[in-house]
């Protein structure tokens, strides 16, 4: 029978330890005190023959062997990590097979709502669903746990319980399948509902699809049970675990002694506390795996499946037969009145009533109820969203970045506004919504990806005109750009006078504003003139 503790562990408090520790049955005391008790019998044997079985030359011959062995035998034998693994697996397959192990309540409660009907015949219809699917569940425990073997050892006992009747067992007999014959009360479970639905008691076709459902479900906990019964853990890896764990134990026999007991900066322990320790620490939870394999035996902390045949047939009838269609007059509550508050005994009003649960920043009042905020509205483009830093603060951060090597991360921005381009400028006829730029290819000058359709036929751009400027402003929202010329060559412009001196600049549009988030597009600087510049056109060198 399952152990519950739940009680003397419901609350805080230095006694829960002792409440918990002193426990007999499924304790870890009850599962290892016969191991250590023979293990204990057997170290007092060796010691006994070591110190006064053998001289001085066979304790010495012995000893060089013992410690060698003792030196090795932790690397060996790694119990922590492999006990570890061995349980967590064991743990994880326990907890699936309680969560399948198949409780009738939903699959009830289904039939109960959607089969109407206080006819005899239809209150027969849901006992005899209710009672096919506990017998398919009899026929797979008593296949998987010996509790259950045991109270059904054969079909004639399952009939005496009342859950087959004579003419079902017969037609169960006849049926030529070499195979287990769980499915057969769920078939029969489902033509049931079948007839009933086409008779009208279940009104669309929506809610039988819902009841059926629930049957398979139920049918689904039963195959997920054999199938963990049918196909247990690889037996070499619990023969590994069972195996290390008892030969480390048996090597401690002979590793754990005092054997020099000629040192005095030793201590002569006559009971090995430490390794006791340890003994029960790696034993017990050894023992719990092997409790833990399989649930549905006889073990003290298995479960308690004839408990639940019970249950599930007793609560199953009342659901769809003796509470059917019965609810208490409905009449107003206590919780209607306005003046409403939850009731406790006097003794425990102190300690009964809980908490509030309310928000860790719920306490800290900024503002009162009464004051009036003034709210504005906020430009997506500010500085506050976009998280603009000061432009000195963001060029030294640029610099430093690239000092230590560190490469810029390029910012997938989209336009925040309308932009003013030249229509005519190449750049602008190139430019992508996503892009301040067309990609450029330098193998035979600047050419754009896109194509340009104002390029000469030998692949150079056209001849472009001068900015006469040093400078460009960069919060300007409109980039004046030069329009490319015409398809023929453009007359010769008049020679600026000698005195003077204008640097071209050649301009590049911008889709966003350098000091809202930084540099997003260059501006390439041609601030020196071919020599040699006969004919005055101000070609640019870059």
């Amino acid at each position: 029978m399952t152990v519950s503790y739940n009680l003397d562990v419901s609350s805080v408090s230095f006694f829960n330890f002792f409440r918990v520790l002193f426990r007999w049955r499924g304790s870890v005391w009850k599962s290892i005190w016969s191991e250590l008790m023979i293990w204990l019998i057997f170290y007092y044997m060796v010691m006994v023959t070591y110190r006064f079985a053998l001289d001085s030359e066979k304790r010495e011959e012995v000893r060089k062997y013992i410690e060698n062995l003792h030196e090795n035998l932790d690397n060996c034998v790694p119990l922590t990590f492999m006990l570890a693994f061995f349980v967590t697996v064991i743990v994880d397959r326990w907890k699936n097979i309680f969560a399948n192990i198949g409780f009738i309540e939903n699959t009830a409660l289904a039939i109960a709502t959607l089969v109407r009907g206080t006819e005899p015949e239809t209150v027969l219809t849901r006992r005899t669903i209710i009672r096919y699917l506990v017998l398919s569940q009899v026929l797979v425990f008593r296949d998987i746990s010996l509790k259950v073997r045991r109270r059904f050892p054969n079909i004639d006992s399952i009939i005496k319980s009342g859950f087959l009747q004579e003419h079902e067992a017969v037609i169960l007999e006849e049926i030529d399948c070499p195979y287990n014959k769980y499915w057969v009360p769920i078939n029969w479970a489902s033509a049931v509902l079948q007839k009933v639905f086409v008779e009208g008691k279940i009104t669309a076709a929506p809610l039988f699809n819902a009841a059926w459902q629930e049957v398979k479900t139920f049918r689904s906990n039963m195959a997920i049970l054999c199938n963990f019964d049918w196909v247990p853990i690889p037996l070499a890896y619990p023969q590994v675990i069972f195996v290390a764990v008892r030969f480390y134990f048996f090597m401690c026999l002979f590793t754990r002694q005092h054997l020099d007991m000629m040192d005095k900066r030793t201590i002569d322990y006559y009971f090995p506390i430490l390794t006791v320790f340890q003994f029960i620490f790696f034993m017990g939870w050894m023992k719990v795996a092997e409790g833990l394999l399989n649930p549905l035996g006889e073990d003290d902390d298995d479960f308690e499946c004839n408990f639940l045949i019970d249950k599930n047939i007793s609560t199953g009838m009342a659901i769809v037969d003796s509470t059917y269609d019965k609810f208490p007059e409905m009449r107003p509550d206590k919780f209607a009145e306005p003046a409403f508050a939850p009731f406790y005994p006097e003794d425990v009003i102190d300690s009964g009533a809980d908490h509030a649960l309310i928000g860790s920043a719920q306490s800290v009042t900024l503002a009162d109820p009464s004051d009036q905020i003034d709210m504005m509205k906020v430009d997506i483009n500010s500085p506050i969203v976009v998280g603009k830093t000061d432009s000195t603060t963001s060029t030294f951060r640029r610099r430093l970045s690239s000092a230590f090597g560190r490469r810029t991360r390029s910012h997938s921005v989209q336009h925040l506004g309308p932009e003013k381009l030249e229509p005519d400028t190449p750049f602008s006829q190139s430019m992508a919504p996503q892009r301040p730029y067309g990609p450029f290819e330098l193998s035979n000058g600047f050419m754009s990806s896109g194509g340009f359709n104002h390029i000469s036929s030998n692949g150079h751009l056209p001849k472009l005109e001068e900015e006469e400027s040093t400078s460009v402003d960069s919060d300007a929202t409109e980039v004046n750009t030069i329009s490319p010329p015409s398809s023929h060559a453009p007359d010769p412009p008049t020679v600026p006078p000698p005195t003077t001196v204008t640097q071209p600049v050649f301009v590049v549009p911008r889709t966003i504003s350098e000091d809202t988030l930084g540099p997003t597009s260059p501006t390439l600087p041609f601030n020196q003139t071919l020599e040699n510049d006969n004919d005055g056109l101000g070609r640019m060198k870059f």
